[in-house]
């Protein structure tokens, strides 16, 4: 399986919806994604894709005043979980962390989502921090997690 990263262009919603409406509850829609990749000059969006079929994607925001790269948004096509996409994105936006010298990557996970949890945990994302009824869907509160980014690590 030939995984390839490119970024992701407003010519993919279409397809990046399906995907975001099959892993959400509350899925974001086109014009969210519009004003990102238009108007958010802190925003990068990567897909991973499989002979040209877009297969998961990432989202991350550079908050250069905290010295953090923060993962908003990370999803994979319901056939193709649990084969590697996922930790291979966040992966990634590990690496492109490192390469910009940023100290921390954040991300938010639902309280009850333990597989993501456990996903992050295994690469190196400690609990940070709480905010409650963060999930407008059902008033989830979400669980804060942060990956100090070390220079030296393989």
């Amino acid at each position: 399986m030939q995984i390839s990263l490119d970024v992701m262009k407003e010519n993919d919603i279409q397809k990046v919806l399906k995907i975001e409406r099959e892993a959400f509850s509350n899925p974001w829609n086109v014009k969210f994604f519009k004003e990102e990749l238009r108007h958010n000059a802190f925003a990068l969006y990567l897909k991973a894709q499989i002979e040209g079929e877009i297969i998961g994607y990432v989202g991350c925001w550079f908050k250069n005043h905290a010295n953090e790269v923060h993962i908003v948004n990370l999803a994979v096509k319901k056939e193709f979980r649990r084969k590697g996409i996922g930790t291979y994105l966040i992966k990634e936006i590990i690496d492109m962390s490192k390469n910009l010298q940023t100290d921390f990557v954040t991300l938010e996970v639902r309280v009850t989502n333990k597989a993501a949890i456990k996903l992050y945990q295994e690469l190196g994302f400690k609990k940070a921090g709480l905010t409650p009824h963060y999930y407008l869907d059902n008033d989830e509160d979400a669980l804060l997690m942060k990956k100090e980014i070390r220079y030296n690590e393989g």
